[in-house]
């Protein structure tokens, strides 16, 4: 049996973009227009920082470290979804800068893709070029220090699914997050405030 190369496994992107796109849920393009940057002052959580620890900047407090729930939220509630994501979801980053806080939690770095399919779109996943062009093509948004993306092959053939848009995202987002009492609220509704996110 002929092993196969690397060019034969390259022929079937197309074919796995297209189940992918079929199948996952991408922020909706007005919604991400109407908000146009981070929703929450968060960045991933590391070996260095917990859950929950502050982020300061001259002994100010500007961000918190988080999970993956500050970047649910803003998925959700930016486009009027209730509850929590489903079993068999993951929302996955399209860039790999959850270290940033311009990048975190902004819609156009996100994506709800179905568990089993989302290692084709993490990191140096052979999709991750489809999603970062179509975030650069469709929203006009790239991490400020990442270069240009380039537009893969066959991407015209592909079809994305977005999530509704509602009319004014901004107040949906402030009224979920306003009727929650609990230890990430309660830190970051201060600084939510002082810089007039809330």
């Amino acid at each position: 049996m002929r092993i196969p190369t690397v060019e034969d496994l390259t022929t079937h992107h197309e074919s796995l973009a297209n189940v992918v796109a079929n199948t996952s849920w991408l922020p909706n393009p007005a919604t991400v227009k109407m908000i146009h940057g981070a929703v929450f002052p968060t960045r991933r959580l590391n070996r260095s920082h917990g859950r929950f620890d502050l982020i300061q900047e001259n002994g100010v407090p500007i961000g918190m470290f988080d999970d993956n729930a500050t970047p649910e939220w803003a998925m959700f509630w930016a486009h009027g979804l209730t509850g929590t994501r489903p079993k068999g979801w993951t929302i996955a980053h399209v860039w790999p800068t959850s270290d940033d806080m311009a990048s975190f939690t902004h819609l156009a770095n996100l994506a709800m893709i179905p568990e089993p399919l989302a290692s084709l779109t993490d990191k140096v996943g052979p999709l991750v070029a489809y999603l970062r062009w179509h975030a650069w093509e469709v929203y006009g948004w790239k991490p400020t220090a990442a270069s240009t993306p380039i537009k893969p092959p066959v991407y015209d053939s592909i079809s994305w699914r977005y999530l509704p848009h509602i009319d004014d995202p901004k107040t949906a987002i402030r009224q979920r997050f306003c009727n929650l009492s609990n230890q990430r609220t309660s830190l970051l509704r201060p600084i939510m405030e002082r810089i007039n996110m809330l």
